[in-house]
C-alpha cells in the first residue's frame, strides 16, 4: 500500500493549513505525489530520485498499536540530502517526519527561524543513530513518540528530555488508550476517537501530528490550552486513519 510519513501527515494537515513537503522518493514512488496534490500540498520540494522508494514492514497483533515487528529499508533517504525550496525554509511550523536523524539536521539547518518545530521518529533510529538524534533534539519544541519510543530514548523517564532544553512537550501516542500530552507541568490525556472498526494503525501516529500541527497552525499559539485542543483534532484524523486499510480514510474527508 502507498505510505510513508509524509502522505498520512499531509493529508490530514493540508486539509487545515498550507502545507509545504519536503521528502524524496524512488522513481517507483513518483505517483505517490499526486494524492498530496490533489489536496493542495505544495510538492515542488518533493524530489524524485533514481532508485527504490523507503519501504516500511510491520506486524500488528490484534489489538493494533505499537508493532510486535517492524523493518524498513531506506531506499533513497539513504543517500538523500535535503534542499528546501524557499516555501518550505521560511514555515513558521516544521515538523521533523521520521527519517534517519541526518536528513533531520539538514532541514533543520535550512529551516529559517521557525516559531515551533515538531519531531517523530523511531526504534530504528534511537538505538542506530543517536549521536546524529542527540543533535536534533536540542533544537525541538514538540516530540511524537510511541511508549516503545519513548522508553528507547528515556528509560530514566519523560522528565528527563523536558528538563533545560528547548522542548516543551511530548506527545505520547499510546493506542487504544488515546494521546496523552506531557510538559513540565504535568500530564493530560486525551481518549481515542471513537471507531467502528480498528482495520489498521498503520500512519495514525502521522496523521495525528498532522492533525495537531494544522489546528496549531490556524490557532497561531502553542500555550497548554492550544496544546490540548490541537491534540483532540489529531485525535480525530488519527480514527480516519485506522478504520481504513492504508491511507484510504485520509482521502475520503
Amino acid at each position: 500500500m502507498p505510505g510513508g510519513s509524509l502522505l498520512y501527515f499531509g493529508l490530514a494537515a493540508a486539509r487545515l493549513a498550507p502545507l509545504h513537503a519536503v521528502a524524496a522518493v524512488g522513481r517507483d514512488g513518483a505517483w505517490l505525489v499526486d494524492p498530496l496534490a490533489r489536496v493542495g500540498v505544495d510538492v515542488s520540494g518533493v524530489e524524485v530520485l533514481p532508485g527504490r522508494s523507503y519501504r516500511w514492514r510491520a506486524e500488528h497483533g490484534a489489538a493494533g498499536g505499537a508493532p510486535l515487528e517492524e523493518r524498513q529499508r531506506l531506499g533513497v533517504y539513504a543517500r538523500w540530502s535535503p534542499n528546501p525550496p524557499r516555501s518550505a525554509r521560511q514555515s513558521e511550523i516544521v515538523f521533523l517526519g521520521s527519517m534517519p536523524p541526518r536528513c533531520q539536521l539538514s532541514l533543520l539547518e535550512a529551516a529559517e527561524g521557525p516559531r515551533l518545530v515538531a519531531l517523530d521518529t523511531m526504534r530504528d533510529f534511537i538505538l542506530g543513530h543517536r549521536r546524529r538524534l542527540q543533535a536534533v533534539l536540542p533544537r525541538v519544541d514538540l516530540l511524537f513518540v510511541n511508549r516503545p519510543e519513548l522508553e528507547a530514548l528515556a528509560p530514566e523517564g519523560p522528565g528527563s528530555l523536558l528538563r533545560g532544553g528547548r522542548l516543551t512537550a511530548i506527545v505520547l501516542k499510546d493506542s487504544a488508550r488515546g494521546a496523552q500530552l506531557i510538559t513540565a507541568q504535568g500530564e493530560w490525556r486525551m481518549p481515542a476517537a471513537d471507531v467502528e472498526q480498528v482495520v489498521d494503525p498503520t500512519g495514525a501516529g502521522d496523521a495525528l501530528a498532522g492533525g495537531m500541527l494544522g489546528r496549531l497552525a490556524q490557532l497561531g499559539r502553542v500555550d497548554e490550552p492550544a496544546l490540548q485542543e490541537a491534540l483532540a483534532e489529531g485525535t480525530r484524523w488519527a480514527a480516519l486513519a485506522i478504520s481504513h486499510f492504508g491511507p484510504e480514510g485520509l482521502l475520503r474527508p
